[in-house]
């Protein structure tokens, strides 16, 4: 009976034992679910935060390949319009497809950016090509379709890949000198040997022949024959007297002359070529004295013996010695021989002795421009002053 209670005993005691330990046991299986949940939880929130990640930058990624896509096409489209605008004034140029054409193929703005910077050195070359073009034409002017040799230069340059190409060509031509045979021979063909014509050389205009106009043109740059100002003149003869203070030394036949207006030398000379000058004489006196003392001794005595010798040289009425010869009452030859040149004569021994007669006149008979006659007229005699220019 002990045995039965101690077993009885012993059995409650092991089932509540048992009991304890499945709840203890419960309880140990409630927490470790319970981790579960939790670890569970958490690694759905982790893969749920990781895809949202992941989610918003694949969403990231889509968004900057559509606007680096955009982005890029707005760069073509705008590359293209630049393209287009650069070449308007170039129509029909096969580079304009071709360059478009690559813009279209471009993978990136760097590349684009690459092919407009061909563009630019593409259109930069055809202007300098066409400077260079325009240059040659503006060169010969009108004479442009008449030269070979300038359509030739122009054709070579047309076809040039390259600045140097064209820059070899042009150090390599005679573009002036060519040119400047038209524009010479045009002057050969309106100018007259031995006709007079108004020409601005080296600054104030002169007075030259069609002969010296030619030989003048020749040694002038292409830019100064074109611009050269060559006026034909028609003279009228006209005579003036003047003092030699006025002029100077007489003027000989040909010489070029410039009169000026004393009082106003701001205004432009007239000028004119001298056809023959004379020296105003009417009388021609020359006089010298000559003293010659001696002193005589004899016998004690002197004597002196002065001795006053004039030399008195005195021509009257030139002019009528002229006049008698020209009448064959003197000899010409004579005449001649003793006053030929005097007026040449004249101006060597006053070079010479620098002595110079103040009252000396000049009848000079010039060739005036037939538009400068009324200035001429208008000009009192003492305002004229004559200048030399050759």
């Amino acid at each position: 009976m002990v045995e039965d209670i101690d077993k009885g005993t012993f059995d409650n005691e092991n089932r509540d034992y048992t009991n304890k330990l499945k709840k203890l046991k419960g309880k140990r299986a409630s927490k470790s679910d319970s981790k579960k949940y939790i670890y569970l939880l958490l690694v759905v929130v982790v893969v749920l935060g990781l895809s949202f990640i992941g989610f918003s930058i694949y969403n990231n990624m889509i968004d900057e390949a559509n606007l680096r896509i955009t982005t890029l096409e707005n760069a073509k489209e705008e590359a293209i319009n630049t393209i287009n605008q650069m070449f308007s004034q170039y129509p029909g140029d096969p580079q304009h497809t071709l360059y478009v054409n690559k813009i279209e193929n471009c993978k990136s703005i760097n590349e684009v950016n690459k092919v407009l910077d061909e563009v630019s050195n593409y259109i930069r070359f055809i202007e300098y090509k066409n400077d260079v073009i325009n240059d040659i034409k503006n060169a010969y002017g009108p004479y442009y379709e008449d030269s070979f040799y300038a359509k030739t230069l122009v054709y070579k340059i047309k076809n040039t890949k390259s600045k140097n190409e064209v820059d070899n060509i042009i150090k390599n031509a005679n573009i002036e000198e060519n040119a400047k045979k038209y524009y010479i021979n045009e002057i050969e063909n309106s100018v007259a040997y031995y006709n007079y014509y108004r020409v601005p050389i080296y600054g104030p205009k002169r007075l030259i022949s069609g002969k010296e106009l030619l030989n003048y043109v020749k040694k002038l740059s292409l830019t100064e024959i074109k611009n050269i100002n060559i006026t034909p003149v028609s003279f009228n003869r006209v005579a003036i007297v003047v003092s030699g203070t006025q002029c100077g030394k007489i003027p000989y036949e040909g010489s070029k002359i410039e009169i000026y207006n004393k009082n106003n030398a701001s205004v432009e000379p007239i000028l004119g070529i001298i056809n023959s000058s004379y020296v105003i004489v009417s009388n021609i006196d020359y006089m010298e004295f000559k003293n010659v003392s001696n002193i005589l001794s004899e016998d004690g005595y002197t004597t002196s013996v002065i001795s006053i010798s004039n030399i008195t040289y005195n021509m009257t009425n030139v002019p009528g010695i002229l006049y008698a010869t020209a009448a064959d009452r003197l000899d010409y030859n004579k005449i001649k021989d003793k006053f030929g040149r005097y007026g040449e004569k004249l101006n060597k021994i006053q070079e010479d002795t620098q002595i110079f007669d103040e009252k000396a006149k000049y009848l000079l008979v010039l060739s005036v421009p037939s538009d400068s006659i009324p200035d001429l007229i208008s000009m009192k005699a003492e305002e004229i002053y004559i200048v030399n220019v050759e």
